[in-house]
């Protein structure tokens, strides 16, 4: 087994000493001497980097290893994902980058079979699901809550299947005892200091006798909590087998012994494999495997120890992960949209799939590898901003060079404006989605004389203006001094333009300025009325005006909980991984001061200060079915650690439950658990993308959609709380070495959506929008010479298909051929139902050539990964496939440009710039 904490990537690979690349070189030499032997491996990034640095002997080598399955790999992601903070696009892009590479360098003969979660801090539902549908068979992992591990481990209920909980996917899974590492007493090299085996009677430190009866004792203790008649010992651990040789030297006299007195011991010991030992077990005891559904949050390893810091911990990072998830996404179809042959979307995929380890998108990690994660994202942001402007300028004919992004826009800074004084800009903004939608643009702007003009239309459109948010200027002190705002309508997988057009007396442009409120203040949007505080800006309720229900004192507060340094009943302190509050009351943060008051034509914004480090802007857009949450805070004082929380609190009748998502897949319920000595810690689960309070008695809920994933808990009758910041002063003593100290201003967003129960499935096109972040690019002084088009076909024209990936794998002259993955987006139980999509009518302008079904990373056919491919296939006629409520299926498809005379309904401007865009590559 080799699993290790990914700290930079190139220093642990190149190490003189536990470096990587001398680990994989014993371990090939062993395995080649012996045909007996076994070893298992995890992480492809790191694998990969040694791949390109051997020569053809190396190869050789490994490719015979893999033909006589002594070498096998495990998951098959470039690295061991997390499971709490994960979003599925993320899980699955790096299913992907692993698994396509071993199949490209091994011609399918390194197929994964089973994951190893061997690390992860709880394990999620969605990643069950998405291994299965990946084509792996079995999963192992080694970290559950004590207290269900002691349960399953009296019970011998160890194995177990485990069935997805909004579909028909199920995997093996299997609990490694006692940890992944060897067993206590039996690890043979440095820095171990176990006793290596002499087997010499001759020998003064002759030692086998006593060696083997403390390993018989580790067996029997083993042995007598399973029931298949096999047992699996891990042997290795983080960094092991820097001396192959002995390591297997230890082993093999430790074997030698077992098996020449194997009838006395009762035990036969052979090297194997994780797929080996699922084979067994299910050969012996499958029928009768016990069946699991659900996921295994929060996990805890012992009555004061809960890993739920982690789902919070370093919200920055955590935010631009999920920032430049949607980056590569458009970058991406951006290479496909101009025709590009090149792949430079792989630098962010790959920093990307790196950054979903279990130890960096989770915040746990030191701050200078923390600091390396951003430094590897931004990098590959960089390239793909590259792509998507050069790509923009191709598209609208804008001159080569002059499209630049908006890196900072949350910052309320952006490079073009800054240096617009005087001068109009040309605002290009581009939609990832595959339907048409309406967005407000928000762009930073030296002074109010602009007005705006659809570039479409010559149309002038309103542009309103607000002044910069004080609590913004934390974040860059560079901020200008207003925001222009402004709905953009973007055509489906297309872009619009648009002109900030600078003018001494500007049309339907308007500056908002405070209107102090002389009582409570009423909101009115399309499906809302909203009411606030007068006095404090505070939210009081929300009333859905399609179901006459309402929210009463509907309020959203920032508390605080003081860290724990360890206590009278245990020394366990808050940090990276734990979280554990010295209370188990959390406190205000201060008073809320209403600050501004603005109301608009198009908007209503609630301005809050919460003393000098937090505050809230509370957005009700006229016409969205949601209200935004704009959460500022930071630096966190110094003096002692904090965990801040936005607390909704309702008077919903919830029954002591509450629901969140699993990756941003399906919503799965929590209840309160009342037994755990941490009652606070103990009911935080993991938010990726939304989390949901349901009234049981009236049929209403409220979610509330995050921007990014942060840790959540229903700790009151009708009350939701997400973890927006933390800063602890103190290690907890899981790995890291040092404390959760972090000092920096975290801005982020959530938006409520309320409604009832059967209308839950509007959320989840919510959760797409907030997702596929509209991409902005400026130029000045330019004029593009197509400001609007559309590429999406008419097959996939529906809110609830998502085309979560297009990627180009392989071209010929203009035929290209691409991985493309199609989800439907919402379950069963919210209302989901099967969407037929023509993958010939997926783009405009392009002819379906053919294609071909993959399992879900896109390595290995479907045929390969489902048991039954007429029943799988059986809604799917020639060009028309099937996706099933919450199914994601992915396909690599052939296409050319339509030829003119196949072009129907698009005009002749459309057709042009098609065929030059792909006759031209």
């Amino acid at each position: 087994m080799l699993s290790m904490m990914s700290e930079k990537l190139k220093q642990w690979y190149q190490r003189r000493v536990r470096g990587v690349q001398y680990i994989i070189d014993g371990i090939v030499n062993e395995l080649t001497a012996d045909p007996n032997k076994t070893f298992i491996y995890m992480e492809i990034a790191y694998f990969k980097r040694w791949w390109e640095h051997r020569d053809k002997t190396w190869h050789n080598k490994v490719r015979h290893l893999i033909k006589t399955q002594q070498l096998e790999f495990v998951g098959g992601g470039y690295s061991m994902n997390d499971e709490a903070t994960v979003h599925y696009m993320a899980t699955v892009d790096q299913f992907s980058a692993g698994m396509v590479w071993l199949t490209e360098n091994f011609a399918g003969q390194a197929e994964p079979t089973v994951a190893w979660q061997i690390d992860t801090y709880g394990h999620s539902a969605a990643q069950a699901a998405l291994s299965a549908q990946s084509g792996l068979k079995g999963m192992f992992f080694s970290r559950l809550h004590y207290r269900e591990y002691e349960k399953r481990k009296e019970d011998k209920e160890l194995e177990f299947m485990w069935h997805s909980t909004a579909g028909n996917d199920s995997i093996f899974n299997s609990v490694l005892y006692q940890g992944y590492s060897s067993p206590a007493g039996f690890c043979f090299e440095a820095p171990c200091t176990d006793p290596a085996i002499v087997a010499d009677p001759e020998s003064p430190e002759y030692n086998l006798p006593e060696r083997i009866d403390s390993f018989l004792e580790i067996l029997r203790d083993q042995a007598a909590h399973f029931r298949s008649g096999n047992i699996m010992l891990t042997m290795g651990g983080n960094f092991a087998f820097q001396n192959a040789r002995q390591y297997f030297s230890n082993l093999d006299l430790l074997m030698k012994y077992i098996n020449q007195n194997s009838t006395e011991y009762g035990f036969e010991m052979v090297y194997s494999t994780p797929s080996r030992y699922m084979t067994a077990v299910q050969e012996s005891i499958g029928s009768t495997l016990t069946q699991r559904k659900e996921d295994f949050f929060p996990y805890a390893d012992n009555a004061h120890s809960y890993w739920s810091g982690l789902f919070s911990s370093r919200p920055s990072l955590k935010g631009y992960v999920r920032d430049c998830n949607n980056v590569l996404q458009t970058c991406r179809q951006m290479e496909v949209l101009v025709g590009s042959p090149y792949c430079d979307a792989d630098k962010l995929w790959l920093a990307m799939s790196v950054a979903q380890h279990h130890d960096a998108i989770t915040g746990t990690s030191r701050k200078h590898v923390a600091d390396d994660y951003f430094a590897r994202l931004a990098e590959g942001q960089t390239f793909c901003e590259g792509v998507i402007n050069r790509g923009l300028e191709q598209l609208t004919g804008l001159e080569s060079g002059t499209l630049e992004s908006c890196r900072l826009v949350n910052e309320s800074y952006c490079g073009v404006t800054s240096r617009a004084e005087n001068k109009s800009v040309t605002v290009v903004v581009y939609n990832a989605r595959s339907v048409t939608r309406d967005e407000y643009i928000r762009l930073p702007l030296l002074s109010t004389n602009y007005e705006l003009i659809d570039l479409s239309t010559g149309q002038h459109l309103p542009l309103t203006f607000i002044e910069t948010n004080q609590a913004v200027k934390l974040l860059n002190s560079e901020a200008p001094p207003v925001e222009g705002v402004f709905k953009a309508i973007l055509p489906a997988l297309g872009y619009s333009s648009y002109r900030l057009q600078h003018a001494t007396h500007p049309q339907h442009s308007l500056l908002l300025s405070h209107s102090p409120p002389p009582s409570d203040i009423t909101v009115q949007s399309d499906l809302y009325t909203v009411q606030f505080d007068g006095e404090t800006g505070a939210l009081m309720s929300i009333r859905n005006k399609d179901t006459e229900e309402t929210a009463e004192y509907l309020t959203a507060s920032f508390m605080e909980y003081r860290s724990s340094v360890g206590d009278a009943e245990s020394d366990q302190t808050s940090g990276a991984h734990i979280f554990r509050p010295a209370e188990d009351n959390a406190v205000e943060v201060a008073s809320p001061v209403l600050t501004k008051h603005l109301v608009g034509d198009q908007f209503t914004e609630i301005w809050q200060s919460y003393g000098e480090w937090a505050s809230l802007v509370t957005r009700v857009y006229v016409d969205k079915p949601y209200i935004e949450v704009e959460w500022v805070v930071g630096p966190l004082p110094a003096d002692q650690g904090r965990e801040v929380v936005l607390r909704y609190h309702t008077t919903m009748i919830t029954n002591e439950k509450f629901y969140t998502d699993s990756n941003g897949r399906e919503m799965i319920q929590r209840r309160f658990d009342s037994e755990t000595y941490e009652p606070v810690a103990g009911n935080y689960y993991p938010v990726t993308t939304r989390a949901t309070l349901l009234d049981e008695t009236t049929g209403m809920q409220l979610t509330v959609l995050t921007d990014r994933a942060q840790g959540g808990a229903s700790l009151a009758e009708g009350q939701l709380e997400l973890m927006v910041h933390r800063s602890t002063l103190q290690d907890d003593n899981r790995g890291i070495g040092e404390n959760q100290r972090d000092d920096l201003v975290v801005k982020g967003r959530h938006w409520l959506y309320y409604s009832r129960f059967d209308a839950m499935s509007e959320q989840r096109v919510l959760g797409q929008e907030m997702f596929y972040k509209p991409t902005v690019a400026l130029t000045l002084d330019q004029l593009p010479q197509r400001p609007s088009q559309t590429y999406s076909g008419t097959s996939i024209d529906n809110k609830y298909i998502n085309v979560a990936t297009i990627i180009n794998v392989d071209y010929t002259g203009d035929v290209f051929t691409y991985l493309l993955r199609l989800e439907n987006i919402t379950p069963k139980m919210e209302g989901g139902t099967p969407i037929s999509v023509d993958l010939g009518e997926v783009f405009s302008g392009k002819t379906l050539v053919e294609f071909e079904e993959k399992g879900l990373a896109g390595d290995r056919p479907i045929e390969n990964v489902v048991e039954d491919i007429n029943e799988y296939t059986k809604y799917d006629s020639g060009n028309v496939i099937t996706l099933q409520p919450l199914q994601i299926r992915t396909f690599f498809a052939t296409y050319k440009p339509r030829e003119k005379e196949e072009e129907v309904g698009v005009g002749d401007r459309l057709k042009d710039l098609v065929c030059k865009i792909f006759l031209d590559c």
